[in-house]
């Protein structure tokens, strides 16, 4: 069967008819008026909007560094108690420092000093002798004691003459004794990491107490009309540079020694407090000397431009003489300068024994 095609003012008319109510056309009618119009082109369908292209998505904004966290803060270490430096006075043994503390030596690591007392002078009296630059030895009463904690042991006491020398003795040692005067009394104190802690005590802290009783006592040469033995008189004093000292009180005129010879001669011996140590006169016998050697340096210098029949008084220093080591049990002590009276005799066979003496070594 053939069919209309069914239009949209076929659908617009059947949606009127259909509201019309009684005025609907009949079938013939509408099958009529489907026959005269004709049919209407169909509109084109509208072409789609072409669909919007996408906006890109924008790109991920980078996520921003985290901030570093901050370091913490380091914690302060406990405080620990500083280890006290220089000495404890109350664990000093010995005499107390006059102003009851002790201050660092100038100039000397590790070592701290102290007055005990200063000599009272009376009015109107002289200043007690110092130590100055010119000072060789000191007569002095020395305290020693190694520390173990809180005490100490005794090390030396005694009186005795040193020098005043950093080399002869233990660096900071002149230093210790700077301004002291006869009748002074001083303390010093030093830890182990000095050159006396080391060599007295195996690194233990060491106190001294020194009170001085002189200065170079035995070193110091008296005035000419004050020499002990044979007077002077109007000679002249002669000298070497090795620091002999001589007076020709009679002039011979018998030979000179040579190296080889030996010499006998009478001698007469003294400190230069006058206090005599020996003498061949009081034996009667005289002593021979062997001019290649065995006795003091200043005995050999002194003989050897001396004639026959003539007396010297030589002045020796302690380099010339024993030095500040003279033989155990001498009456000579350490440092001592020497005056001695020599008469020379004769000169002897070179194979004659020779004898001991003031002038030995």
């Amino acid at each position: 069967m053939h069919r209309t095609p069914l239009t949209l003012a076929t659908l617009l008319a059947t949606s009127i008819a259909m509201f019309a109510g009684c005025d609907k056309p009949t079938a013939q009618a509408q099958t009529e008026a489907a026959k005269s119009e004709p049919a209407a082109a169909p509109e084109p369908a509208a072409a789609p909007e072409p669909a919007a292209a996408p906006e890109p998505a924008a790109a991920p904004e980078p996520a921003a560094a985290p901030e570093p966290a901050a370091a913490p803060e380091p914690k302060p270490e406990p405080e620990t108690a500083a280890a006290p430096k220089g000495p404890i006075i109350a664990h000093l043994p010995g005499k107390a420092p006059m102003n009851g503390d002790m201050k660092p030596l100038s100039g000397q690591e590790g070592f701290w000093m102290a007055d005990i007392s200063v000599a009272e002078v009376p009015e109107g009296e002289p200043a007690p002798a110092s130590i100055d630059g010119d000072s060789q030895a000191v007569t002095i009463v020395m305290q020693a004691w190694n520390m173990h904690g809180d005490h100490g042991h005794e090390l030396v006491n005694r009186s005795m003459i040193i020098p005043i020398s950093d080399e002869m003795v233990f660096p900071g040692w002149t230093a210790s004794l700077n301004g002291m005067r006869v009748g002074d009394s001083r303390k010093i104190w030093a830890d182990s990491s000095t050159v006396p802690s080391q060599q007295m005590a195996q690194g233990a802290p060491i106190v001294f107490d020194l009170t001085l009783e002189g200065i170079d006592q035995f070193m110091t040469v008296p005035p000419t009309d004050e020499l002990p033995g044979a007077t002077v008189g109007e000679v002249v004093v002669q000298s070497s540079d090795s620091g002999l000292q001589w007076y020709d009180v009679v002039e011979g005129d018998g030979a000179s020694p040579g190296p080889d010879d030996r010499v006998k001669v009478h001698y007469s011996g003294w400190l230069v407090d006058g206090t005599p140590f020996d003498s061949s006169k009081k034996t009667g016998v005289p002593f021979t000397v062997n001019m290649q050697g065995g006795v003091i340096p200043g005995w050999l210098e002194g003989l050897k431009t001396m004639k026959v029949g003539s007396t010297r008084k030589l002045i020796i220093p302690q380099q010339l003489a024993y030095g500040w080591n003279p033989r155990p049990g001498s009456p000579i002590p350490p440092g001592a300068t020497l005056i001695f009276d020599v008469e020379m005799l004769e000169i002897e066979d070179p194979a004659a024994p020779a004898t001991e003496g003031g002038g030995g070594k």
